[in-house]
């Protein structure tokens, strides 16, 4: 069965659901958390991914790297106005079938209906060094005046850009680094 669609069908059952709530930002939020969580430690990944590893044991870390704290005696958080008892039965769903595999797929196509549905743009900006607050709001600011939607940056450092940035909006890169420049310049001496 191919990937793509089985996390489609999760996500869009997940994020119906969570908008008849009212609870797609809760959820968008958990999910993002997750991500982000499990990204930054590979073996979180690698337990998740364990068939030795009991499903007790894989909720509770799904849980807390998803940003939702269980009490002193292990139990869950359970609270609909926050989203959190729809998000912990959707987990356990996802656990249930053994699609934990396909967690990373279905928190890309979460959170892309929830950007369309919120006509909002998710914008990567990348330069050489870190960026103060200031400047990342005068970006934010650029982009809503060009685009009109509302703006979800998410920075990066690359310091192989050496200066300037790049920025990828809808898809579609923008280069205006100094290491592009460069290779600008080199190829066309090349070509001369």
């Amino acid at each position: 069965m191919n990937i793509g669609s089985i996390a489609t069908r999760y996500s869009r059952a997940l994020f119906e659901e969570a908008r008849e709530k009212s609870v797609d930002k809760y959820i968008y939020d958990y999910l993002g958390a997750l991500y982000n969580n499990i990204s930054a430690v590979p073996e979180a990944q690698k337990v998740l991914l364990n068939p030795r590893t009991k499903k007790d044991h894989k909720f509770k870390l799904l849980l807390i790297a998803s940003g939702l704290k269980q009490d002193e005696k292990g139990n869950k958080p359970v609270s609909s106005a926050n989203g959190a008892d729809l998000y912990q039965r959707f987990l356990w769903l996802v656990m249930k079938h053994n699609r934990i595999n396909l967690m990373r797929f279905i928190i890309f196509v979460y959170q892309d209906m929830y950007r369309k549905h919120h006509n909002i743009d998710h914008v990567i900006f990348a330069t050489a060094k870190e960026i103060d607050k200031p400047l990342e709001q005068k970006v934010i600011d650029k982009i809503h005046t060009i685009t009109g939607r509302e703006v979800e940056l998410e920075t990066r450092i690359k310091p192989d850009l050496i200066g300037g940035f790049w920025v990828v909006v809808d898809d579609k890169l923008y280069d205006f680094s100094y290491r592009t420049r460069l290779q600008n310049i080199r190829k066309s001496l090349w070509n001369k």
